[in-house]
């Protein structure tokens, strides 16, 4: 047997939620036109969501770095005096 079939399958862990009539109705709807379970639809729109969310967060964080490592010269700084302290 290789490892994979030694991990048990994850928990489902089951969460009972009310939601407005009309929420119900898209959900059923969509259901309906996707040929899902409901809790597959809720599912996959869950995971959608959350994944959008951490790539925005993750662009976020890239913007932050944005020229921290590219080399640029500082307001501080010049060549001329980026040579000068190198011939010293």
């Amino acid at each position: 047997m290789t490892a994979a079939h030694k991990i048990p399958p994850p928990k489902a862990t089951r969460k009972n939620f009310t939601m407005p009539d009309e929420t119900a109705r898209e959900l059923d709807f969509l259901a309906t036109f996707l040929h899902k379970k409901q809790s597959q639809v809720i599912q996959e729109l869950i995971h959608n969501a959350s994944a959008a969310l951490r790539n925005d967060l993750r662009l976020a964080k890239l913007k932050q770095l944005k020229g921290a490592f590219t080399g640029l010269i500082g307001d501080e700084q010049s060549i001329q005096r980026m040579k000068s302290e190198r011939t010293l």
